[in-house]
């Protein structure tokens, strides 16, 4: 071993741990900061467009996702913390789903005087139906309120039919705050 290249070699190696810690400090900081209570309320962006009907049900979802981590939610301008959503949605074709079954009923015996009761089975037909499909995704950024910097976000995406938005709000609420306060380094789908 050449022990003229030995002080470079530590040279070398310790300014790529430099490098190295100077990277993650920021990461491990913001991690930090992420509070993990308190008073937050749920708004959509202005940009979240196409979306108008199923807004309530994301808000909806988000706002029992946050409850089950400790937040107490409170109305616009009243909380510490506010909580974005941003959908965005497109259709991606068709599927087919089964035909829904109808409902079982147990009724008293259709003549009047007569004993005896009617009863009414479900029983799947085998058949199908075409579906639109929607491709959703959603993301959620927090904020301080008066304050514009991000302190933790995340994006989940699925694609599932079209008339199951609010089973899509609540399967995307949940999973992108199944870890938190840890943030999602990617976007996350959701079968």
């Amino acid at each position: 071993m050449d022990q003229k290249r030995l002080p470079g070699a530590w040279k070398w190696a310790r300014s790529m741990l430099m490098a190295a810690a100077a990277m993650l400090l920021p990461a491990m900081a913001s991690a930090a900061d992420v509070p993990s209570g308190g008073t937050i309320s749920v708004s959509m962006r202005e940009d979240a467009s196409g979306q108008a009907g199923a807004a309530d049900a994301f808000v909806d979802a988000a706002t029992l996702a946050l409850s089950d981590k400790g937040f107490t939610l409170l109305d616009d301008g009243h909380a510490a913390l506010v909580m974005e959503l941003v959908i965005r949605a497109s259709e991606v074709g068709t599927g087919t789903g089964k035909v829904e079954k109808s409902n079982s009923d147990l009724m008293p015996g259709g003549v009047s005087g007569a004993v005896g009761s009617s009863l009414s089975l479900a029983v799947p037909s085998g058949k199908t139906r075409h579906v639109a499909l929607e491709r959703t995704e959603l993301e959620m950024r927090m904020h301080r309120r008066g304050d514009a910097a991000v302190i933790w976000s995340g994006s989940a995406v699925t694609v599932r039919p079209a008339d199951k938005r609010a089973s899509a709000a609540t399967a995307l609420c949940n999973a992108l705050l199944r870890a938190y306060p840890e943030q999602p380094e990617t976007v996350i789908g959701v079968p």
